[in-house]
């Protein structure tokens, strides 16, 4: 896929979202109510990731590590 089809479809997906988000107010409550959730989603995703990025690429790395080893066996 060339960078001209990615840009394309990331175009047509905003303006989707465009035309959702000038909808909204003559919506349904259903729509509302399923449209926030989905939003909500895409947020608690983008808070995870960067939560996890935070802690393990950007923490620091003066914690204290075990090392693991095989029990020795009898």
């Amino acid at each position: 896929m060339s960078s001209q089809d990615v840009t394309k479809e990331l175009q047509n997906l905003g303006e989707k979202l465009l035309v959702k988000l000038q909808q909204i107010p003559q919506a349904d409550t259903v729509e509302i109510v399923s449209f926030s959730i989905i939003l909500v989603f895409i947020g608690v995703v983008l808070l995870m990731v960067i939560l996890g990025c935070s802690f393990c690429c950007c923490g620091n790395n003066k914690r204290n590590t075990v090392k693991v080893q095989p029990i020795p066996e009898v």
